[in-house]
């Protein structure tokens, strides 16, 4: 397929035309494809979204706490939800990979969350902060109900508090990537037993182990 024709169906899904087409091809090239890649704009982008994401909160939850707001942010910006919103716009079809990665692999991997921060960076330097805001701004709205935006606490957080209120030691979570695009984290109990969790990312796999220590812990009481 032409690749600028491709990009022409990218910006109608994005409901947003580039005056400058290069950085919309910078922020979908992966380092597996060129030297010249995205990376760069990964980290503008999760600073940008960060951001965003805060104001959007702010002006929808004004009677929400400080501990609240952030909570919900984390949901946003999570790689799992950045995941998510790139699927929406199909960027699995837009990125620009090399030949070491198999396209129908990458939502596997943290591939589609990168993309979406880099994309959000590019929109940034071919406009300004005003019209990101804005563009990110109608993405969390229109997208709001697959974010999963409650306040219910999740493993890491009730494990915590449990361990807390038993005076116990608080986890500490070892994490490996045995293969790409999996990753494990094990906790270790005062009584040296492991629990381990797998995920799709860092974030998941301690989630998973802390839920595999809770049901451990829920059994004692």
């Amino acid at each position: 397929m032409d690749l600028s024709n491709n990009l022409d169906s990218l910006e109608e899904l994005l409901s947003y035309k580039f005056s400058k087409r290069e950085l919309l091809k910078l922020s979908l090239t992966h380092r597996s494809f060129s030297q010249e890649n995205n990376e760069i704009y990964e980290f503008l982008g999760d600073s940008i979204i960060n951001l965003c994401a805060s104001i959007w909160l702010m002006n929808k939850n004004k009677d929400l706490s400080e501990g609240e707001l952030s909570s919900l942010r984390s949901k946003i910006v999570s790689r799992k939800n950045l995941g998510r919103l790139a699927k929406n716009f199909k960027l699995e079809e837009f990125v620009i990979l090399g030949n070491s990665i198999s396209r129908k692999k990458i939502h596997q991997t943290e591939i589609l969350g990168n993309t979406f921060e880099s994309l959000v960076a590019a929109i940034y330097f071919d406009s300004n902060f005003e019209n990101t805001s804005n563009w990110l701004s109608q993405v969390f709205e229109k997208y709001s109900d697959l974010m999963d935006l409650s306040l219910e606490k999740d493993s890491k957080t009730e494990l915590q508090e449990l361990l807390q209120k038993r005076q116990l030691p608080l986890p500490k979570y070892l994490n490996t990537s045995p293969k790409e695009g999996l990753f494990e984290s094990s906790i270790v109990s005062e009584q040296n037993k492991h629990f381990l969790g797998k995920g799709s990312s860092i974030k998941e796999a301690e989630k998973d182990a802390a839920e595999n220590y809770l049901k451990h812990l829920m059994k004692d009481e």
